[in-house]
């Protein structure tokens, strides 16, 4: 059984061809649900101020960068 959780807030990132969202699961600000290309790859959580993604993902390093500078900073361009 999957264990999608609800998303309120979206932000994305267009990296070359692929449409990275950042959604802020619903009921826990320190949790985030990444999606490249509307495919679900994982979260980000954030805790005691450090970021890091949960369990075993795809995401390749640069882009994981910038989903954390979009989440800390709000520049999601």
């Amino acid at each position: 059984m999957n264990n999608i959780k609800a998303a309120t807030e979206t932000k994305n990132i267009k990296i070359g061809a692929d449409l990275i969202s950042i959604e802020l699961v619903k009921g826990d600000v320190n949790l985030f649900r990444i999606n490249i290309n509307n495919a679900f790859k994982g979260y980000v959580i954030r805790k005691d101020g450090e970021y890091s993604l949960t369990g075993e993902n795809k995401i390749h390093s640069l882009i994981y960068a910038r989903i954390i500078n979009c989440i800390k900073t709000g520049e999601c361009t």
